[in-house]
């Protein structure tokens, strides 16, 4: 049976598209040790596994690790690959979608466009 800290990167994992030998080729391991990581309980990686897990998944350790960031709701993978996607964009860019979101939601307390 998977643990969280499986489950959470094989989500991240899918979330990306990327195989089991894809992510292990990335971090210099083997495709069985990620299959082991994402399967098996018990499973206590080192930090710099994790780091560099983190960095081929695009999210940050805390988000690999299951330890989110207080008063922060714990965000899918695909909440994380937007936040990256968004974070990517240009000031004009993210400022079309903030008012983009004004216009859809128009009761939430959303963040003032820059215009």
């Amino acid at each position: 049976m998977a643990s969280a800290f499986g489950s959470r990167l094989r989500r991240f994992r899918e979330a990306k598209k990327l195989t089991l030998q894809q992510v292990a080729d990335a971090v210099g391991c083997t495709k069985a040790y990620i299959w082991e990581l994402e399967m098996k309980e018990g499973q206590r990686p080192s930090a710099e596994r994790v780091q560099a897990l983190a960095r081929v998944l695009g999210v940050t350790m805390e988000d690999i690790m299951g330890e989110p960031m207080p008063q922060v709701p714990e965000a899918s993978p695909e909440d994380v690959a937007f936040f990256r996607a968004y974070a990517g964009m240009t000031e004009a860019e993210k400022d079309r979608v903030r008012q983009a979101l004004k216009i859809i939601f128009p009761d939430k307390d959303l963040p003032e466009s820059k215009r």
